[in-house]
């Protein structure tokens, strides 16, 4: 293979990075930053040129996210080093036999899931809402980019431990079953984990690391400089690898963690990048995304027993994306219902909403046998409004076969006012039935106090009183709408526990999609269905919790 000198500019992050090289790598930097241009990118690329016929798994929560966000950069990234698709790596295809690349030690029968490197060496795509990928596997070395969306207790049961074995062939090497995880700041206790990794980092030892390495490289330097005599050049070459043992022993079982914010890659960037993103950003969410703060979740909120682990699922069909997105190379594609492996295809669509001037969003949802699941919420803001939020949900369900929506609404939505001649409610109605849908208008008159839904949630998401339904969500497709949950807070009001609504005003410092106004759609959506299993129907008096 014919090598090529490139010059690639690396972020002070990325250059501390790559000179430390340790064994296990847990990055949470911000955006633009270049996790995947960077950590993933270049250990990847060491691992697989070091480790010929081995084996890389690649880690994600859901088979979609490798596809659709963690992939393409990195290809992008590999093609700036250039290793070039069909000559130095093949995705989801053997290579061409008259090539003879050699076989991986454990040598996959299909390719559908996987990527071969120009020396044998397989990337497998794993995921842990698809376990099967990963069953029987053995890898050398694992990563994986936005690490707070994994499940690290199911990481742990069903991926870790497939970072075994070939210790004969490759345990000398400190790559050797290698692990690398990027991700922004984390959001909630669940991707707490990652931040943990930083106690288990020897800061001493990733000093001596840096610095031997800096020495390292001044050798080399010297060695290629072309004044450097002979003699000169056997020393030094000596000297590198006396240096180059000592680090690949100093390397094994380091633990090395690293913060950044987006600043750290202001020459790439360049300011105006980031007063552009002052400008649009709301403060909350500039101070996460581009300054990597960290978040302080609300621990005592409106819904105080919601679990992302147990309240929470994936639901993609695999069936469909393998045969009409994987199998035909499809590079880009928009993803609709048919990507989804939860909806009841002959069922109609229950829908809530919640409106106002420069924030609009709603719920979707159907029962299951034992369960109510969340299968979607959308919203617009700012210049989009309700009639384009109804679009973007007749778009995503145009191959739903049962084109019937069942419409939950309060007494919010029946009204009228200057800015508009039909209610809420009627708008909505006129822009489905538009489409060719059938809508059921389902009035729930006024909602029940905040006090009552509080004490209903809670029974609700404990999930210890029979007489309610529990309710799960797609967490790839409710994501906003949990964020939002989450962060919806409590407060002690004249009639008991309120939901605290402030944030809604606070339009210059908390992003409308955080607010509450996604909670009080989900509100609707289930006491509308489920208003005689709770004890609430009209008039309104109260939930018989």
């Amino acid at each position: 293979m014919v090598s090529e000198a490139r010059k690639i500019w690396l972020n002070k992050p990325q250059r501390i990075a790559d000179l430390v090289d340790a064994h296990e790598h847990y990055h949470v930097w911000a955006r633009g930053t270049g996790k995947t241009e960077g950590p993933i990118a270049r250990r990847s690329i060491k691992s697989q040129n070091a480790m010929p016929k081995g084996a890389t798994g690649m880690v994600s929560a859901t088979y979609m996210q490798a596809l659709t966000r963690t992939l393409p950069p990195l290809e992008k990234a590999w093609q700036q080093y250039g290793y070039m698709p069909g000559v130095h790596y093949w995705a989801f295809q053997f290579p061409p036999k008259n090539l003879k690349i050699p076989r991986a030690i454990y040598h996959p029968r299909s390719p559908e899931h996987s990527i071969f490197w120009w020396n044998g060496h397989v990337r497998h795509l794993m995921s842990l809402d698809r376990p099967g990928l990963a069953n029987g596997k053995t890898v050398d070395a694992i990563d994986g980019d936005e690490a707070r969306f994994l499940n690290y207790t199911r990481y742990l049961d069903d991926i870790a431990p497939t970072n075994r074995g070939n210790r004969e062939i490759f345990g000398h090497l400190a790559c050797h079953h290698q692990v690398t995880f990027c991700t922004d700041m984390p959001a909630d206790q669940s991707g707490k984990w990652i931040l943990d990794k930083e106690k288990e980092m020897n800061r001493s030892a990733i000093t001596q690391i840096i610095n031997i390495q800096l020495a390292y490289n001044n050798l080399e330097l010297e060695f290629g400089h072309p004044r450097t005599s002979q003699p000169r050049r056997q020393y030094l070459a000596r000297k590198m690898r006396d240096y180059a043992t000592v680090l690949n022993e100093l390397r094994k079982g380091t633990v090395f963690y690293s913060e950044a914010t987006s600043l750290d890659n202001i020459e790439v960037l360049g300011e105006e990048q980031f007063r552009q993103w002052k400008r649009e950003m709301k403060p909350a969410v500039y101070e996460r995304a581009i300054l990597n703060k960290r978040i302080i979740q609300v621990e005592k909120g409106f819904y105080p027993q919601l679990d992302l682990d147990r309240h929470t699922y994936d639901a993609y069909d695999y069936g469909f994306i393998d045969n009409n997105i994987i199998l035909t190379r499809q590079p880009d594609f928009a993803p609709d219902s048919r990507f989804d492996a939860d909806v009841n295809k002959t069922k109609p669509l229950d829908i809530a909403f919640d409106c106002n001037g420069y924030f609009n969003c709603c719920t979707i949802g159907q029962e299951h046998t034992k369960e109510y699941r969340v299968l979607n919420a959308f919203y617009v803001k700012d210049e989009e409004r309700l009639e384009e939020l109804c679009q973007k949900v007749i778009a995503y369900y145009r191959f739903h076969p049962t084109k019937v929506l069942n419409l939950y609404y309060d007494h919010t939505f029946v009204g009228t006012d200057s800015s508009r001649v039909f209610s809420y409610a009627d708008m909505i109605n006129r822009a489905f039935t538009a489409k060719g849908w059938k809508v059921n208008m389902l009035y729930i008159g006024q909602q029940p106090k905040h006090d009552t839904r509080y004490r209903m949630w809670g029974a609700v998401l404990k999930e210890d009183d029979r007489r309610v339904v529990r309710v799960r969500f797609n967490k790839s497709n409710c994501a906003q709408l949990l964020i939002a949950l989450q962060r919806a807070a409590v407060r002690q009001g004249n009639k008991g526990f309120e939901k605290d609504k402030r944030d809604e005003s606070r339009i210059h410092t908390v992003p409308p999609e955080e607010a509450t106004h996604f909670t009080d759609a989900f509100d609707t959506l289930y006491i509308g269905k489920f208003k005689h299993q709770v004890g609430y129907s009209m008039p309104v008096t109260d939930l018989l919790m």
